[in-house]
């Protein structure tokens, strides 16, 4: 069974190189975005009450494309508050 060279396994072209890296940019603008949208709604939970988590679902719905995301993180900041 031959190796991998892993220098071998990137773009072969100028186009397929440039297409990777505004993917993964695409996805690390959609990172920062959903840690931002996470971390906004952990910092004003206790502003909003006792009606904050319905307050919360609001915020994740109007946002579809990082609601998963931003959930998820939520839910591990909310994780690491309670360990404290």
């Amino acid at each position: 069974m031959p190796g991998y060279n892993v220098a071998t396994l990137g773009p072969s072209t100028p186009e397929e190189a440039a297409a990777v890296n505004a993917k993964r940019q695409e996805c690390l603008e959609r990172y920062k975005a959903a840690l931002e949208l996470a971390c906004q709604i952990h910092a004003q939970r206790r502003d909003k009450g006792k009606g904050w988590r319905m307050w919360a679902e609001r915020e994740l719905a109007a946002r579809p494309e990082l609601e998963r995301e931003a959930r998820a993180k939520l839910n591990r900041l909310m994780k690491g508050q309670a360990s404290e």
